[in-house]
């Protein structure tokens, strides 16, 4: 009987081999590194300051394991597991510059919980407390402070309904190895779509390149990917653009679709605020941004064949959101990318990402 057993047990392995999907997930080694079987070890919490039992039998929760108490962004667990660090309860190097403390790149929470104040970062459940000036997100096309159905998340990621879930849609064993992550890959940098919209998540999320050091040291010719539209769309609830500018929009509309579109069409006339998904011309002070600059990054209306690549489409890429902001936070002020008030027009400087598009500026 045992040896029957074990027969059967051996056709059913190869048939799942066989019929299974090749998987090259971006989380691997020991399961131990993130899951416990019974969150309990010699009578005490596996991990006592994780926020309540986590989802999955997960050892932590997402600010837990993005945390480091030392200044190195990016922690090796072994076995080809590296975990970025979002959060560093010690002050980070900032702009990166390829150190182990180098921030990465989306920013560090540092500065809004440690060092700044609340225009530093977004306020994250378990990282800062809610903003003490906002009620709610800047220009969001709700009314700051009312009760929604979306008010979890569009009014604060400061709570436990919200947090890092308000914009991250984790799924750390998807397939991520193709050029451009998508949906097989979990999106890009798992930004997607969230339960409380009641969205599929295989429908619905950011697409981009990942760089694989998170930018810790980026260059022209190394850096992440992000995909942008120059469509003019309207206030959508789902994420049919698959744009960072789209996703970013999801709280901030004023800043965006809804500028779009109370321009012409051809976009002439004053702008009510920064453009926003909108096509870099391919004249003027522009014509000289042709070597792509991580202090300032475009988005691509075409990601293909474009992992690290080094120029700048002008005339089809687009500035959006984050080629000024830092979405986890930075040392200025509204987590801008530089220090603005030291963006003195006719003065050089290589420190201000103001100058990286608008090139004649600093003559």
């Amino acid at each position: 009987m045992k040896s029957q057993s074990a027969s059967i047990a051996s056709i059913l392995m190869t048939a799942l081999m066989l019929f299974a999907p090749p998987v090259s997930a971006s989380v691997q080694g020991p399961c131990s590194n993130c899951h416990t079987m019974h969150n309990s070890q010699d009578g005490a919490d596996m991990v006592p300051g994780a926020k309540g039992v986590q989802q999955t039998l997960l050892n932590d929760d997402c600010v837990g394991c993005h945390t480091n108490n030392g200044t190195a962004t990016i922690v090796d667990m072994g076995n080809g597991d590296r975990v970025p660090i979002v959060f560093n309860t010690v002050q980070p190097t900032y702009p990166p510059n390829g150190s182990a403390s180098s921030v990465l790149a989306g920013g560090n929470f540092y500065w809004v919980a440690q060092n700044g104040g609340d225009a530093m970062g977004h306020n994250v459940y378990g990282i800062s407390e809610a903003d003490s000036v906002l009620s709610g997100p800047a220009w969001t096309f709700f009314a700051p402070g009312h009760s929604t159905s979306c008010s979890p998340c569009h009014d604060t990621l400061a709570t436990e309904s919200s947090g890092c879930k308000g914009c991250h849609y984790p799924r750390h064993h998807a397939r991520d190895t193709a050029e451009v992550v998508e949906a097989a890959g979990g999106w890009y940098r798992f930004l997607g779509a969230l339960p409380a919209m009641m969205a599929n998540p295989a429908l619905y999320g950011v697409k981009g390149i990942e760089e694989e050091d998170w930018e810790q040291n980026p260059s022209a010719g190394k850096h992440n990917g992000y995909f942008g539209t120059s469509a003019v769309y309207d206030k959508e609830l789902f994420m049919t653009r698959y744009s960072i500018g789209q996703f970013c929009c999801g709280c901030h509309g004023n800043f965006h679709h809804e500028m779009n579109s109370d321009q012409p069409v051809d976009y002439a006339g004053a702008w009510l605020r920064h453009p926003s998904d909108v096509v870099i011309p391919d004249s003027g002070e522009y014509a000289a941004y042709t070597d792509y600059n991580p202090l300032a990054p475009v988005a691509k209306t075409d990601l293909a064949g474009r992992k690290n690549y080094s120029g700048v489409d002008l005339g089809q890429d687009v500035v959006t959101c984050i080629s000024c902001h830092r979405p986890h936070g930075s040392p200025y002020p509204d987590m801008l990318r530089w220090d603005y008030d030291t963006c003195v027009a006719g003065t050089e400087s290589a420190e201000c990402g103001c100058f990286v598009c608008h090139t004649t500026k600093d003559d």
